[in-house]
């Protein structure tokens, strides 16, 4: 069976959505370690945006997951409200994101059929 061929809009946001995983997991153990929260609340927080991600992470093939992933960057750039410091290492993976929105249907755009 022929695997399906991601599309570059498809593939550019899903590396977005890894480097965002990473953040929260880093973010995470910072917030952890300054103590702001219980280490329960940090946990069940860091496993439920984890959970989101990684379900957006295979949703992004469909336009309602991209949709849904523009919501949820609007989410994480919310975190400016919370720490200065988490939400400018959410805003440089939101950039990612934008460049990944923007750049990928160019790219697929441009990308011959394979029907020729």
């Amino acid at each position: 069976m022929a695997r399906r061929e991601k599309t570059a809009t498809e593939s550019l946001l899903q590396i977005a959505l890894g480097l965002e995983m990473i953040v929260v997991f880093f973010g995470a153990l910072v917030v952890n370690g300054l103590r702001f929260y219980s280490g329960w609340v940090v946990l069940v927080g860091t496993l439920g945006v984890l959970v989101v991600l990684a379900v957006l992470y295979r949703a992004v093939r469909y336009p309602a997951g991209q949709i849904l992933g523009h919501v949820v960057q609007l989410a994480l750039l919310a975190s400016f409200l919370w720490d200065i410091a988490i939400g400018l290492s959410f805003a440089v993976v939101v950039a990612f994101w934008v460049f990944g929105a923007i750049r990928g249907p160019m790219l697929d755009r441009n990308k011959p059929s394979a029907s020729q």
